[in-house]
């Protein structure tokens, strides 16, 4: 194997054309509070990409013996054994420190500790125990990236508005969504075979000869942590401090199209009956988008044109200029 394909391989594990998503919830939490300063904000994003490296990694090491019962996750970093199991081990204590010697270097204080401690505690619960926690473990993983964008605000202020805890817990409802309904459905032939107990599967959602079944206990979860996600963001958008915009009539204008453009999608998402990972990766891929442009949105008034602009360009530049290197595509890696 030459060199370039080592280090594919490599930057593959770290999941790294999906390395910027930890770093934007860290950014966001600052942005909020004001922090402008371009070197803490670099500094911020690499902390982000440590954890990220620090999780993705952990999540591949332990699950290494499950992934090598499915077919199509035979040619990962470490099920093909192109990578040792020791490198990825190096890999996750390194990123762990790099991400606490950053912090100590730039943001000396205890909170800040605090928070990016419970982010990595509850992000390795959830990929160490996983599959013993049936049914909840997707809380953790909510947990652990709504404690880094906690993270984020506790670098520039100790003093939690309204509007931080609104956001926060949005953001948790958010990636209980993502977990549990689109990465639910996204693999739930392999976890099945490799007898995991997710929420999907312990509602009754399986796959029989290539055909999806959804139940309705299963849509009635989704439906309701859509309802959670819309509650939050319009309790946010009422806020008052976010209710200066002179372009306040387009703004919800917009947020309208937008909520019924994902309404629709989430609709047919919950709707498939033929299973097709690759199409529900793309799936996946449009809604968090456009929630993800939602919520700017909303918070255009506090972060202003330019933040809106990084959140918005930054990780989906990072998403296509790697996915491309690493897997020939912009939009469609293969994990």
């Amino acid at each position: 194997m030459n060199s370039k394909t080592k280090i594919i391989a490599y930057f593959r594990l770290l999941r790294f054309h999906a390395a910027a998503t930890e770093s934007i919830f860290i950014l966001l939490g600052a942005l909020l509070m004001g922090l402008r300063d371009i070197f803490l904000l670099l500094i911020l994003f690499i902390i982000g990409l440590f954890g990220h490296i620090y999780g993705y990694v952990l999540n591949e090491y332990v699950d290494i013996e499950l992934d090598k019962k499915s077919f199509e996750l035979q040619k990962k970093p470490l099920v093909s054994g192109v990578i040792p199991k020791k490198h990825a081990l190096i890999l996750i204590i390194s990123a762990f420190i790099g991400a606490y010697v950053l912090t100590f270097l730039y943001f000396r204080f205890l909170i800040p500790f605090c928070f990016l401690s419970l982010a990595m505690l509850f992000g390795g619960i959830y990929n160490v125990y996983k599959n013993k926690i049936h049914g909840f473990s997707d809380v953790f993983i909510a947990g652990s990236l709504a404690f880094t964008f906690f993270f984020g605000v506790s670098t520039v202020t100790f003093s939690f508005t309204t509007i931080i805890y609104i956001v926060g817990l949005l953001l948790f409802v958010a990636i209980v969504f993502v977990n549990v309904v689109e990465g639910g459905l996204k693999d739930v032939a392999h976890d099945f075979l490799a007898g995991r107990k997710t929420l999907a599967i312990i509602l009754g959602v399986k796959v029989t000869d290539r055909q999806l079944k959804l139940t309705k206990k299963f849509s009635a979860v989704a439906w309701g942590l859509i309802a959670g996600c819309f509650a939050l963001l319009f309790l946010l958008f009422m806020q008052p401090e976010l209710n200066v915009s002179t372009y306040r009539n387009f703004q919800s204008l917009l947020l309208i199209i937008l909520s019924i453009l994902v309404l629709f999608i989430v609709n047919k998402f919950l709707h498939l009956r033929v299973f097709d990972r690759s199409k529900i990766k793309r799936f996946y891929a449009v809604i968090n988008t456009l929630a993800g442009v939602m919520l700017f949105l909303v918070i255009l008034p506090l972060i202003g044109l330019d933040s809106l602009v990084i959140l918005l360009v930054l990780p989906v530049t990072w998403y296509v200029v790697f996915n491309t290197l690493l897997y020939g595509k912009p939009l469609q890696p293969d994990v």
